[in-house]
């Protein structure tokens, strides 16, 4: 019998597990040549009543805090941003890069957080979080460089793809943080969720047929697996471990998710991984990390 500890760990390693066989399903459905609109959206609206069946669900129970229709507009552009927008931009970003990469670029988003923060808090960013900042950063340059030299300019623009996705999903997680506390993340979270999902189905009739929702089935059945093992299970398995040993030693598994996706992209995939993308991805885990670290030291410091 595990014990409590155990279990929140168990839990938190296991959520980034299935977190990082997202890139490597997309990059499976990009195969049976969907374009990012169509996976996506199959993917929101597979995901949809999940979501749709938990709010239900708590909104039959006494909320901790009243909605009002501000908050309400918040977490609806919150989701639009962080669901909708830097998922749209990350899943198309696959047609250019590679899984591992892409999966790395979105682990810098702590640093777009920072820099959010000190501009809304007007806090000063302190040389150590610089020096974090440049170790990891460093390492995504050197991966960069390497893969330019083979891929050409795609790379540039899948990079860019990918940064402009951490940019927004850095928005969500310091909208997050306000609304979660008010209202319990999974209040939070399905109201984003659905809200996102509203505008991606918008999205796809502007731009799409509605047949062009006839796909194969591999595409479909890749698409659940994104929603459902990549999305749904990770994110309640995330809260489970946050309820057992708290949010941040939940995060500690975070570094893990770079590492699982690469493994995953270079035996599925047959992804190359050369010497130089071991170093980079070292340095930017690294970065990361330390990053992290320095926030949440100023962050107890400021709830003493």
């Amino acid at each position: 019998m595990l014990s409590k500890t155990s279990q929140g760990f168990f839990y938190a390693t296991l959520a980034v597990a299935l977190f990082s066989t997202k890139s490597i399903f997309i990059k499976w459905a990009y195969l049976y040549q969907v374009d990012t609109t169509t996976l996506l959206t199959w993917r929101m609206l597979i995901a949809l009543p999940f979501y749709a069946y938990i709010l239900f669900k708590l909104l039959q129970q006494p909320l901790r805090t009243p909605l009002s229709a501000n908050s309400l507009i918040s977490m609806t552009l919150l989701g639009v941003m962080g669901y909708y927008l830097a998922s749209w931009l990350d899943l198309h970003a696959l047609n250019f890069i590679s899984a591992h990469f892409e999966r790395l670029i979105l682990y810098t988003y702590p640093a777009f957080v920072l820099l959010i923060n000190a501009i809304w808090q007007k806090r000063t960013i302190k040389l150590i979080e610089v020096v974090s900042l440049g170790i990891a950063y460093s390492g995504l340059l050197l991966i960069f460089q390497h893969d330019f030299q083979i891929q050409g300019s795609s790379v540039v623009f899948g990079t860019l793809l990918v940064l402009a996705a951490s940019l927004s999903f850095s928005f969500y997680v310091v909208g997050s943080q306000k609304y979660s506390g008010r209202y319990g993340s999974k209040l939070f979270t399905c109201i984003a969720m659905l809200a996102a999902t509203v505008v991606i189905f918008l999205h796809f009739l502007l731009t799409h047929e509605v047949a062009a929702l006839n796909q194969p089935w591999q595409v479909i059945a890749l698409a659940a697996a994104i929603a459902i093992i990549a999305t749904v299970i990770p994110s309640f398995l995330m809260n489970a471990a946050i309820e057992q040993i708290g949010a941040n030693n939940a995060s500690i598994s975070g570094s893990l998710g770079p590492v699982l996706t690469t493994l995953f992209a270079v035996m599925i995939l047959d992804e190359s991984f050369t010497l130089t993308h071991a170093i980079g991805m070292a340095l930017v885990i690294s970065g990361i990390y330390y990053l992290s670290q320095q926030h949440k030291k100023m962050s107890q410091n400021t709830k003493q």
